[in-house]
């Protein structure tokens, strides 16, 4: 497999045996972005043609493609059911949107499609998961790296945690809509696939200093889909087609690699504790939060500047984004690139850059700060930094 050539359709029903020790594979029947892909449907379905197919989307995803996909099923002879979020704000992946959703779903339903983004895929993956009724997501941003990952991001009494799931049996995407998406989604994608330098980076140390386990070929998977991210960043923020299609599959190909090892390890690290925690503190106060991705994007920037705190008393021994760097790219695609911008209020800031490493027992920079006893200090003049 030459992984700089890798195209994300041929990881499909991909297993092999890695020099990690490991055997990934990828049980998704079918990866496909293009233009009028709901045309593909029927054919995808055919194995379900006996039972009812189940869309689930919320007001504005129907309205700009699951209306489309339903009559599509309808005009083919499909039996179709269909469940609309109504939603005004932010959707929210909790036990009342779970809880809605199953008291809908027929015993007769043999495939759930889901059609958006990030929450619509959680929800509709976990009851997938639990239900055993097989779901194919319809990608209507490039706005996340959750796809094609095998778990789903919950808010379960007030608090964000991340349950085993299921890879989707198929994942599709119409580069019409998803191109058309709105800034901030686009944003918070690239946000989200630059946080996979210091996910990687946090990979690396916890390599070093706990022998964890380490896969290379994921990395390398991990590293094409930013790089050709990187390298389209000014198109993207142009909406190219060719650019928006590159950190589409790179969002995809993210969370391939995640099943691939099995955690979130290759795709998510400090820089995503920060983003959870901001998102925790909003939804305690019951206020807007950012978009997951731009919140990733912002803290990149903040975990690299954690690095450069720390290698004054840790020596590392391999390569870490520059912050710089990593500001400059969230320039060049349009992005938000600090906490205040974000609207992360400044206490709250401080707080998150010492309490962000309890969100999961994960080991990463910000615990190594810890332990090294530089933590608060570096909290303080992050803060001092950016307020």
């Amino acid at each position: 497999m030459n992984l700089k050539e890798i195209k994300i359709g041929d990881l499909t029903g991909y297993s092999f045996e890695c020099g990690c020790g490991k055997t990934h594979s990828v049980d998704i029947k079918k990866i496909s972005i293009g233009n009028g892909i709901y045309k593909e449907l029927p054919g995808i379905l055919e194995p379900f043609k006996q039972k009812k197919v189940f869309i689930v989307a919320d007001t504005h995803t129907y309205g700009i493609y699951g209306e489309k996909v339903y009559n599509s099923l309808l005009e083919t002879g499909f039996s179709v059911a269909v469940h609309v979020y109504e939603t005004k704000g932010h959707l929210i992946p909790n036990e009342e949107a779970i809880g809605r959703l199953v008291v809908e779903i027929g015993s007769d339903t043999g495939m759930l499609i889901a059609v958006g983004s990030g929450t619509i895929n959680d929800i509709s993956r976990i009851i997938s998961s639990r239900m055993g009724i097989p779901y194919i997501i319809i990608g209507t941003a490039p706005s996340m790296d959750g796809y094609a990952s095998t778990v789903s991001p919950l808010i379960i009494n007030g608090f964000k945690k991340t349950y085993e799931a299921v890879y989707p049996y198929a994942i599709l995407g119409d580069m019409e809509i998803i191109k058309a998406a709105p800034k901030e989604m686009i944003c918070a994608g690239f946000g989200d696939i630059l946080g996979k330098l210091t996910a990687l980076s946090d990979w690396r140390l916890s390599r070093k200093i706990n022998n964890e386990y380490y896969c290379e070929t994921s990395v390398e998977l991990v590293e094409v889909a930013i790089n050709k991210c990187i390298d389209n960043a000014r198109g993207i923020a142009a909406r190219e087609e060719q650019a928006i299609a590159y950190l589409m599959e790179a969002l995809i190909l993210s969370g391939v690699v995640m099943g691939m090892v099995g955690n979130s390890r290759p795709a998510s690290g400090s820089e995503h504790h920060l983003s959870h925690y901001w998102e925790i503190d909003a939804l305690a106060k019951g206020i807007e939060h950012p978009l997951h991705g731009n919140s990733v994007g912002v803290g990149t920037v903040i975990i690299s500047r954690m690095y450069e705190k720390v290698k004054e008393k840790y020596s590392i021994d391999f390569t870490l984004p520059a912050p710089d760097f990593v500001v400059e790219q969230l320039k060049n695609a349009g992005c938000i690139y600090d906490p205040k911008t974000l609207g992360i209020e400044k206490e709250v800031f401080r707080q998150s850059v010492i309490h962000a490493k309890e969100i999961r027992p994960r080991y990463t920079v910000l615990q190594l700060a810890q332990d090294l006893g530089i933590l608060e200090q570096a909290a303080d003049e992050l803060a001092e930094l950016y307020y």
